[in-house]
């Protein structure tokens, strides 16, 4: 057993010495661009010809909107190397050390949501192409993901090394196999319009960030001087499969009435039905990530109340418990989860948009540094509650509600504008706006504090 326990990741929240950093930026490259090869991304992809757009101005708005995004993605991305702890830990820098379990909470149920989702995705396409029972599937399924959350970093990186050539081989003989369906007046369908348009890219962006809470998990075992590497092989490897596969279900889209775009691809002969096969049986290494991610959530939220260090054992029951909520959503809920989840998903942005701004602000805008024991203190430099970064936070999030536009609710300000939901980026420019100015006002009056206190104590 101790040969067995040596090979599992012994870290869970805690920081990463420098010495102990032995990653490779390069190998996040294939982190990122795995991550997004999934059939959701062509579907998602789909959307943005089925609302409407032609083929050519959907392109422009995938295109831009992952550019976007990824940008934002790249920059959480390189926070990973300088500070050497997990990405959501790092906010009890600005929220506090309790108070940021309020998006460690949100954040942990976007991992089980996602976690069964693409569970159930990889059992119903295995139960539409080779007929297996769906409930077994996902119990099965669930074995090598467990497994390779419970081993860590390492293990992940190397089958999605692995994974990454193999699928990047399926998805250009997926590209080929399109175009030649394709024709002008299929990809010329569709019209522009600005709503639309802002949709499809707010799409897109959104896709991106949901990925922010993610990537530090991966990125702090990379050494601190190669952080820039670390933001170009991260924003690169998630934009170029992001970008690639939405355009994919976006020429699809075209060729579809009923928006069917898996059952398309199925339709394509033979290449088509195993394509569709090597899709659903990819999900097995992906979802990795989510149960890989919650996992340090878990323990981070734990470490809040008791002091402890992450032990193989820990992680291999954390882990195996995971599996377990993430195989009963699945199982319980694999009639509406979908259409459910999407719904949810889309409210669930909202908490993490003005969490990412605030997280990015602090960091890059100003630069704010703290020694890594500082992170670990109930009562160091951060405080427990930081009520003004909880107060920006909780505004931020009333402010967006009116541009919301969602199957569930439409806000005012959305409806006036003829249905465009721009939430996103005015929970952008709230965040970032309130916080920097908190800040400077923080920091003047701390400076008034200061000099008054040297005026009292000349002799200082």
């Amino acid at each position: 057993m101790g040969t067995k326990q040596q090979s599992i990741e012994q870290v869970g929240f805690e920081f990463i010495p420098e010495s102990e950093r032995k990653g490779n930026p390069r190998e996040l490259f294939f982190t990122w661009f795995a991550a997004s090869t999934v059939s959701t991304t062509l579907v998602t992809g789909a959307l943005a010809v089925m609302i409407g757009l032609s083929f050519w101005w959907a392109a422009l708005a995938i295109l831009l909107g992952h550019a976007i995004g990824s940008v934002i993605m790249g920059l959480h991305s390189a926070q990973g190397p300088k500070l050497g702890i997990p990405q959501v830990l790092q906010s009890r820098a600005q929220f506090g050390y309790f108070g940021v379990i309020l998006p460690m909470l949100i954040i942990l149920t976007m991992y089980f949501g996602y976690g069964a989702m693409n569970t159930i995705l990889v059992a119903q396409g295995i139960q539409e192409t080779l007929g297996f029972n769906i409930n077994v599937t996902v119990l099965i399924s669930l074995i090598p993901m467990v497994l390779l959350a419970i081993y860590g970093q390492n293990i992940i990186q190397k089958y999605m090394k692995l994974y990454t050539i193999v699928y990047t081989i399926i998805f250009v003989v997926l590209s080929v196999i399109v175009m030649s369906q394709l024709s002008m007046d299929l990809l010329s369908q569709g019209t522009f319009n600005w709503t639309l348009f802002i949709l499809a890219t707010s799409i897109c962006v959104t896709w991106q960030i949901t990925y922010g809470p993610y990537v530090s998990d991966h990125s702090r075992f990379m050494r601190s001087e190669e952080a820039r590497k670390t933001f170009f092989y991260t924003a690169g490897g998630s934009f170029l499969s992001s970008a690639w596969l939405m355009l994919i279900g976006a020429a699809i889209a075209t060729m579809v009435v009923n928006g069917n775009v898996m059952a398309e691809i199925k339709d394509m002969g033979a290449t088509g039905y195993v394509i569709v096969i090597l899709l659903s049986l990819g999900v097995l290494i992906i979802n990795s990530l989510n149960i890989y991610g919650a996992g340090i959530i878990v323990l981070s939220i734990a470490n809040n109340f008791w002091t402890f260090r992450t032990s193989a054992r820990l992680r291999i029951l954390t882990s195996i418990v995971i599996g377990i909520i993430i195989a009963f959503a699945a199982t319980a809920g694999a009639g509406n989860f979908m259409s459910n989840f999407q719904i949810y998903l889309g409210f669930v942005l909202f908490f993490i948009i003005p969490w990412s701004v605030i997280n990015l602000t602090d960091f890059y805008v100003l630069k704010r540094r703290f020694h890594h024991e500082e992170f670990m203190k109930k009562d160091g430099q951060f405080g427990r509650l930081n009520n003004k970064t909880m107060g920006i936070y909780l505004l931020t999030i009333v402010c967006q509600v009116p541009f919301i536009n969602t199957e569930i609710y439409q806000g005012s300000l959305s409806k006036a504008m003829n249905g465009l939901d721009i939430a996103w980026i005015v929970g952008i420019i709230v965040a970032f706006t309130f916080y920097i100015s908190v800040a400077k006002i923080s920091n003047r009056y701390s400076s008034k504090e200061v000099s008054s206190i040297r005026v009292a104590n000349p002799a200082e």
